[in-house]
């Protein structure tokens, strides 16, 4: 996966963080304590580590364990920013927060700078940005 990371002024970027923790003190509410990654406490080893628990636990009662991961591969390159939208609006967030994802996620352009090259300049229609 090759997508580009975003580079935001200091302002932007400062903004942007206190949209997030906004947004996930929203969504802390709505999302199952069980999930991991995106969360303070919450990463890839506590999960690996909850599971191995929980696995052993499981067999040591002589129970059936079952387990599916999912790896959605590039997700957050392929989210349908209207989708996304309408599912902010059904989770309670207002019509102005839903306007200013809005406003956030559409109408961005790119480009792409390698050594000293640079792309023609194009738009995104999905995905959200990366590494701002």
């Amino acid at each position: 996966n090759y997508r580009g990371i975003t580079s935001l002024c200091a302002p932007s970027k400062v903004f942007e963080t206190i949209a997030c923790k906004a947004l996930m003190n929203c969504c802390s509410r709505i999302i199952s304590a069980k999930q991991h990654g995106f969360f303070p406490k919450r990463s890839v080893t506590t999960n690996l580590l909850e599971f191995v628990s929980t696995v052993h636990s499981s067999f040591a009662k002589g129970h059936q364990i079952d387990a599916i991961y999912t790896d959605l591969k590039s997700a957050f390159d392929r989210v349908n920013i209207q989708i996304l939208l309408a599912k902010l609006q059904r989770l309670g967030f207002s019509a102005s927060i839903a306007q200013w994802f809005e406003s956030y996620l559409t109408n961005r352009f790119y480009h792409v700078k390698f050594d000293n090259a640079v792309s023609r300049t194009f738009g995104s229609t999905s995905g959200v940005p990366q590494g701002s």
